[in-house]
């Protein structure tokens, strides 16, 4: 029987009372980042607009959330080790949590990975296993090498209570920093940080709403909730490339975003563009397409956020310092943005 049908209410009441737990085990381990209010944007569309700065996270990414979570609950025998798949941050995330729990293990990245998120993880020492082209493919071989050898344990980046839950932590920290939030912004690739974060948020909040930002190039989950069920798409690059590519069939996101998600957001790539330009020259921060995406999804809800307290989860900061220039070279020129 396809997940799909259940309703997610018992999953959500679930994920919300891990997240209360994983906040008190992993709260020592990761900065709680700054809730940051933005009064230019908010100036310019008569709002109340917060930035999550959680691109300041360490390992530049909140990805550091649930892998600690995971890891640190993990039960090792003497040969044991982890595989784990990854754009580039969680991977970067998973090194932290290892290093940290003394845990030893690869993982598995696209070949066309982000050269700043690929630099980190070489320069920290990652064992790395290049594979694919989509965020998809490197979770089939992570799978598969676990699945032949019974000491070795997969970690997906999104398709676990553990993970999902550590992300969720975000969203406690921004509703304790800002009880009167009323929508909220969040970027959806495969799922995890917005089914952590809205499970925790509608089951204390309910009246929140919460869109999920996704780019044109790869708008998977959206997709895939139009159509009932985790689809197959072709997906075309973008600068978004955390949030790029096919989402595990049968992942426990899908009915969550599918349910919470009060509205979706589809942005095109100069939207992304205009979401990082924004942010490194009015809060003078380097945030990656995903989190500059986000921005652009409350930017172009402003009719809706008119007089409203909002927040934007910003979700990382490892962008290559090329692809930066390239953008801020474009608006130098157009620079009536």
């Amino acid at each position: 029987i396809s997940m799909a049908s259940n309703n997610s209410s018992e999953m959500v009441a679930k994920i919300h009372s891990k997240v209360c737990e994983a906040y008190e085990r992993i709260s020592p381990n990761i900065h709680k980042t700054r809730l940051l209010p933005s009064a230019e944007f908010s100036k310019k569309f008569s709002c109340s607009l917060y930035l999550k700065m959680e691109h300041e996270q360490r390992t530049g990414s909140f990805k550091l959330r649930g892998a600690h979570n995971k890891l640190s609950q993990m039960k090792q025998g003497k040969n044991f080790s982890v595989v784990t798949a990854s754009s580039g941050n969680h991977g970067l995330a998973c090194l932290d949590a290892m290093n940290k729990y003394g845990i030893t293990g690869k993982i598995v990245v696209p070949e066309n990975i982000a050269q700043a998120k690929r630099d980190k993880l070489t320069k920290k020492g990652a064992d790395l296993i290049f594979h694919g082209t989509d965020c998809n493919e490197p979770e089939v071989l992570g799978r598969q090498m676990a699945a032949e050898n019974e000491d070795v344990e997969y970690v997906s980046p999104y398709n676990d209570e553990d993970i999902i839950a550590g992300q969720g932590t975000l969203g406690l920290e921004i509703l304790t920093d800002l009880p009167t939030l009323q929508y909220l912004f969040v970027s959806v690739g495969g799922g995890g940080l917005m089914a952590g974060v809205a499970a925790y948020v509608k089951t204390v909040k309910p009246d929140v709403i919460i869109v999920g930002c996704q780019p044109e190039a790869s708008p998977v989950m959206l997709e895939s909730i139009k159509a009932g069920d985790i689809v197959e798409y072709e997906s075309t690059q973008t600068l978004s490339e955390g949030t790029a590519g096919g989402i595990e069939p049968g992942t426990v996101t899908f009915p969550i975003c599918r349910d919470l998600v009060d509205h979706w957001q589809v942005l095109t790539e100069d939207d992304i563009k205009w979401g990082i330009e924004y942010m490194w020259r009015t809060h003078g921060a380097v945030v990656e397409g995903a989190a500059g995406m986000a921005l652009a999804g409350a930017r172009n809800m402003s009719r809706e956020i008119k007089d409203k307290v909002v927040g934007v989860v910003l979700c990382g900061g490892n962008i290559d310092s090329a692809t930066l220039k390239t953008i801020m070279a474009d608006f130098n020129r157009t620079s009536d943005a």
